[in-house]
């Protein structure tokens, strides 16, 4: 946890870096772009920096929810109306910077109960 918070600008240039490669192997790689889909969609955002990473080609998860592509093509309209504006980096360093504190409460307290359990049992096996 200390050396995530020592190296965290070098982790989140690799995270960048990552995402990009990623968007090539969109529509290619299953998994690469189940991945992008389920990111854009849960965190609503679209793209590294912004949609424009796709060029012409825009997920259909890049979508607001009005403008699905069942309903009708966003990528056709390609306005704030239609289509995410944040882009996925900054909405998951968002994300990650919003739940670290929740993530070092629970590394804390796994800390606290664990250790001290643990050195007891030691001590209580050993006393046999």
């Amino acid at each position: 946890m200390v050396l995530g918070y020592a190296f965290r600008e070098r982790i989140l240039l690799g995270l960048q870096d990552q995402m990009y490669q990623s968007l090539d192997l969109y529509g290619r790689r299953r998994m690469t772009s189940v991945s992008w889909d389920m990111t854009q969609e849960d965190l609503r955002c679209c793209g590294v920096e912004d949609y424009r990473d796709w060029n012409d080609r825009i997920p259909d998860s890049c979508c607001m929810d009005d403008y699905g592509a069942r309903k009708r093509p966003c990528q056709q309209l390609q306005t704030s109306l239609t289509i995410y504006r944040t882009g996925c980096y900054e909405a998951t360093v968002k994300a990650l910077r919003d739940n670290s504190l929740l993530l070092a409460g629970a590394v804390c307290l796994l800390l606290v109960v664990i250790i001290p359990a643990t050195v007891m049992a030691y001590y209580m096996l050993t006393a046999l």
